[in-house]
């Protein structure tokens, strides 16, 4: 079975729902059966005690609980961004890629060749690797040399995993910016590519596919690095 482009996210966004919207529903329950309880029993004399509002805790404590959980980590809309994202640079990757010598393998989380978060797509084609990070639209200045960073390090990590095999970093653009970005960026020895939109890397795949060689063993390893295990 083959791990989508954007199913991670697609899964983390709908854990998310599901845990908030059970929190919101235990914390409704317990409120409205707490009013219901001080309403029918002792009568409404509960309500000028202060203290009676004890019971009313856990239901708020569950709302709270909601709350923090659906603020946590990134926000729902940056996923949905990210998971489109991914699924649109996926879906330009395999209709480029049509030799023997080609493969991709989605959310690489192996730790060998993952040294920062995940490799969002990794690529081989017959001159060689492709460490592939995608971005929804614009980066914020303050946060593009991290994304530059995570590049590197993933791609001095490929090159360890594949001895011998040219590795290319690239940032790849699901919408493209408003401001057109440079096509190479340097971090320190490494050159990134940045493509503005997914055609434009779509383009350049096939165009490195067209040619003769590459190695079907690497192929074959990138392949089942996007298999899922199953039970």
């Amino acid at each position: 079975m083959r791990r989508n482009p954007g199913e991670w996210l697609r899964k983390l966004l709908a854990d998310r729902y599901i845990g908030v919207g059970l929190l919101v529903a235990m914390g409704w329950a317990w409120l409205c059966g707490a009013v219901v309880s001080m309403w029918i029993g002792p009568g409404l004399q509960l309500f000028r005690e202060w203290t009676s509002l004890i019971a009313l805790l856990p239901g708020i404590a569950c709302l709270g609980l909601a709350l923090l959980k659906w603020k946590s980590g990134w926000g729902a809309r940056d996923m949905k961004k990210g998971a489109y994202a991914e699924e649109t640079i996926g879906q330009a990757i395999e209709f480029a890629l049509t030799r023997d010598s080609c493969a991709v393998a989605h959310h690489v989380e192996d730790k060998q060749i993952a040294k920062v978060g995940d490799i969002d797509h990794l690529v081989v084609t017959s001159r060689g690797l492709w460490v592939i990070e995608t971005k929804h639209g614009r980066v914020l200045p303050a946060k593009f040399p991290k994304v530059l960073e995570r590049i590197a390090l993933n791609v001095e990590a490929v090159r360890d995993w594949a001895p011998g095999m040219q590795v290319t970093g690239c940032l790849v653009f699901a919408v493209e910016p408003k401001k057109p970005p440079r096509p190479i960026f340097e971090f320190g020895a490494e050159k990134i590519k940045c493509y503005a939109n997914p055609k434009l890397l779509m383009q350049a795949l096939r165009d490195e596919a067209r040619n003769e060689g590459g190695s079907s063993s690497i192929a074959q390893k990138v392949w089942r690095l996007g298999k899922v295990e199953t039970a």
